[in-house]
């Protein structure tokens, strides 16, 4: 009974659990610079970081909004990069994330006690590890100059867990409480990659892409500004949004995130 009346009393918590993925992979900024016709291997990697704030809607209609100062104050730990290798038309892609976020607060809960309803200010840990991978496969469709535009094919997967530790030795031996809870998704995607050149030096990166399979429906958009700052790396500030659906047998019923990413293009 405490369980059960905790964890409907307080939806912000296992929504934040579910939709902290704030920081996310970034396709588009992993890209070589030749043009696809080359017969020689070309490499790009990419790291960056992004600013997102995270939205998202339960199945009861409740809404979350998580700004990314909140994110980065919990934050303990975060690895992102991207990858990219092509030759000729075709190309592949790998985007590996991994972040770990660390909260420690006070909570105050309402506790059943026989009929009555008991308040209570207690300590409470929460544990977040996410990783999201993007693996893709592309096909160049048109190339003129640095300009280019390719079609993507692949995969897109999701694993969040979460620990959450209240303290409540207070109310007896054996009352605190550890809930674990875990969220995976793995989705096909299609979409559209490239960049349009502007002169010498500028560029636009852009990306979409759409896909479904564990969620009902995924989306990914971003476009922005990149500046080749020397013969071998670039940088980009691009603004990205993200988005899952699930279907309404699950606690979160959508979760999107966007805001402006700031990476570093190494090529070789």
């Amino acid at each position: 009974m405490l369980k059960r009346h905790r964890m409907n009393r307080y939806p912000r918590l296992r929504v934040i659990g579910a939709l902290l993925t704030a920081l996310c992979v970034t396709p588009v900024l992993a890209q070589s610079e030749s043009p696809a016709t080359a017969d020689e291997w070309q490499y790009a990697g990419a790291l960056y970081l992004w600013g997102a704030d995270v939205t998202g809607k339960t199945v009861r209609g409740s809404e979350v909004e998580v700004d990314f100062s909140d994110l980065f104050d919990a934050l303990e730990f975060g690895v992102m990069g991207a990858f990219e290798a092509r030759k000729g038309n075709w190309s592949v892609l790998a985007d590996l994330f991994f972040t770990r976020f660390e909260v420690d607060r006070t909570a105050d809960l309402s506790i059943p006690v026989g009929p009555v309803q008991v308040p209570v200010t207690t300590a409470l840990s929460l544990d977040i590890d996410v990783w999201i991978v993007h693996l893709m496969g592309g096909y160049n469709l048109y190339s003129e100059g640095m300009s280019r535009l390719d079609v993507t094919f692949g995969a897109r997967y999701l694993d969040a867990t979460m620990d959450m530790f209240l303290e409540l030795q207070s109310l007896g031996p054996g009352q605190s409480r550890t809930i674990s809870s875990s969220r995976t998704a793995f989705d096909g995607i299609v979409g559209l990659k490239g960049n349009a050149t502007l002169g010498e030096k500028w560029f636009l990166p852009y990306y979409v892409d759409i896909g479904a399979g564990d969620s009902d429906f995924t989306w990914q958009a971003a476009a922005g500004i990149g500046y080749r700052a020397g013969r071998v790396w670039d940088v980009a500030l691009v603004y990205r949004h993200l988005e899952w659906q699930f279907d309404t047998s699950r606690v979160i019923e959508e979760v999107d995130f966007s805001g402006p990413t700031l990476g570093v293009i190494f090529r070789w």
